[in-house]
C-alpha cells in the first residue's frame, strides 16, 4: 500500500523525549493542521504517559488514519508507564474506522502491555496487519493476544462480515509452547492470513505442530516464516502434510528449526506440490546427503523458485546431491546464483560416519546377492516379492552410479 507524502505525519527517528503534554504540543498542533492524515509515524522517540493521552485525543479526530507506525516508542519508560501510555493511544485506535495497519514492535511491554491492547485488537474488526514483533510478550501475553484475535473473529461473524487480518508479526518474544494451543485456535478461526511471521519464539516441536494445525486452515497463506523454533520429527511432519494445502505459498523460512535426517527429508519431499514457492529457507536443519538428493528432485517443480538456502546442512557443499540441485535448477532455467552460500557446511561424527560406512556395506552386500540370484537358473515365474526386490537392487545400482561411490 503506497501512501502519499502529504498524507503522512513522521517523527521517524528523531529521538525525542516527549513525557509531558507540553512537550509534545508543538507537534499535535502540526498534525491537527493535517486535513486528511493517513499515516502516522512517531518510531524512534520516547513518549511518557502524558505524552501519549494528550497525542490519543489529537489522534481520535483523525478518523482517515489507515497506518499507525510506532515501534519503539517507550524506550526508558517504566512498565507502568506503558500500560497506562497503551491503554489510552487504544483507546483511541479503537475509535478509527479506516486504520487497517498498527506496528507496535520493538516496546518491551511484555504481558502487561498485551492485556493494555487486548479490548482494542477485540474490537477492531477491520485491522489488516498486526506488528507486534520484540515485545516480550511471554507465553502469557501471547496467550492474551491470541485470545484477543479469536474474540474479534467473533465479533465479525456477529457482524456478519469475513476476519480482515491477514498479517501477523509476533517473533522474538518468547511464546514458547504454552501459548501455541490460543494461537492455533486463532489462526483456525480466522483462516484469513497470509502472511505469518513467528521467528525465535522458542516453540518446540509439539507447540509447532499445534500452530501448523492451525495455520492449515488459511489455505491463502502466502507467506510463513517460523525460523529458529524447533521442529525435529513431529513438527516437520506436521509442516509436510500442511504444504499440500497452501495453494498460493511463496516464501517458506523454516531456517535453524533443527528439521533433523528424517524431518527434513519429509518437508523437502513436500516442496515438490508447492510450485509456487519463490523462496526457501532450509538453512541449519541437519539435512543429510539422501534430503538433498530429494530436495533436488523436488526442485524440478519449483520453477517460480528466486532464493534456495542450504548452508549448515549435513552434505558436502561440493558433493553429487549438490550437482544434482544445481541440475534441477538449470532444468528449470534458473541461474546458479539462486542457490545461497555453502560455507558452513555441518560435517557428519566419526560416529555417524561408521554408521553411514556399515549401511553402505550392507547395501552392497545385498547387491552382491541380488547379482548372484539374477544369474541363477529359475525354476519357475518370479513372485511379485522377487521383482520388488530386483527393482529395488537396480534403483540401488542407478543411484550408487549418480553418486560415484
Amino acid at each position: 500500500m503506497s501512501i502519499p507524502a502529504d498524507r503522512i505525519y513522521s517523527l521517524e527517528g528523531k529521538g525525542l523525549k516527549l513525557t509531558t503534554a507540553e512537550d509534545i504540543a508543538p507537534y499535535l498542533e502540526e498534525i491537527r493542521a493535517l486535513e486528511t492524515l493517513e499515516e502516522l509515524r512517531l518510531n524512534g522517540n520516547t513518549i511518557g504517559t502524558e505524552a501519549a493521552k494528550a497525542l490519543a485525543d489529537v489522534m481520535r479526530t483523525k478518523t482517515t488514519l489507515k497506518v499507525a507506525t510506532l515501534h519503539d516508542i517507550f524506550t526508558s519508560r517504566l512498565k507502568d508507564e506503558v500500560k497506562e501510555s497503551l491503554i489510552a493511544i487504544c483507546g483511541t485506535l479503537v475509535e478509527l474506522p479506516n486504520l487497517i495497519e498498527v506496528n507496535l514492535s520493538d516496546n518491551a511491554f511484555g504481558p502487561l502491555g498485551a492485556e493494555a491492547m487486548a479490548d482494542f485488537l477485540s474490537k477492531h474488526t477491520g485491522l489488516q496487519v498486526l506488528k507486534l514483533n520484540n515485545n516480550g510478550l511471554g507465553i502469557h501475553g501471547g496467550t492474551t493476544i491470541a485470545q484477543a484475535l479469536i474474540a474479534c473473529q467473533a465479533e465479525c461473524e456477529e457482524q456478519g462480515k469475513q476476519p480482515s487480518l491477514h498479517t501477523l508479526v509476533c517473533g522474538r518474544n518468547r511464546l514458547e509452547n504454552g501459548s501455541a494451543p490460543a494461537f492455533a485456535k486463532a489462526f483456525s478461526a480466522l483462516k484469513s492470513l497470509r502472511e505469518v511471521r513467528m521467528p525465535q519464539n522458542g516453540i518446540r516441536p509439539e507447540g509447532i505442530a499445534e500452530l501448523i494445525g492451525g495455520l492449515s486452515d488459511n489455505s491463502g497463506l502466502v507467506v510463513i516464516d517460523l525460523q529458529d523454533n524447533t521442529f525435529t520429527h513431529s513438527g516437520s511432519a506436521a509442516l509436510a502434510e500442511a504444504l499440500v494445502k497452501w495453494e498460493l505459498l511463496e516464501v517458506l523460512n523454516v531456517g535453524d528449526c533443527l528439521l533433523g535426517s528424517t524431518g527434513g527429508r519429509l518437508v523437502v519431499e513436500a516442496l515438490k506440490d508447492r510450485a509456487t514457492l519463490k523462496s526457501v529457507n532450509l538453512q541449519y536443519n541437519e539435512i543429510e546427503q539422501d534430503g538433498a538428493i530429494a530436495l533436488a528432485e523436488s526442485l524440478r517443480s519449483l520453477k517460480a523458485l528466486e532464493s534456495l538456502e542450504l548452508n549448515g546442512n549435513r552434505f558436502e557443499a561440493e558433493s553429487n546431491a549438490v550437482e544434482l540441485i544445481k541440475a534441477a535448477l538449470s532444468e528449470n532455467d534458473l541461474d546458479d546464483d539462486i542457490l545461497g552460500s555453502l560455507s558452513d557446511m555441518e560435517e557428519l561424527t566419526e560416529d555417524e560416519e561408521e554408521e553411514d560406512e556399515e549401511g553402505e556395506g550392507e547395501e552392497e552386500e545385498e547387491e552382491e546377492k541380488s547379482e548372484k540370484r539374477k544369474k541363477e537358473p529359475t525354476t519357475g515365474p518370479k513372485t511379485a516379492s522377487d521383482v520388488l526386490e530386483d527393482d529395488l537392487a537396480d534403483l540401488v545400482s542407478q543411484m550408487k552410479d549418480q553418486l560415484n561411490v
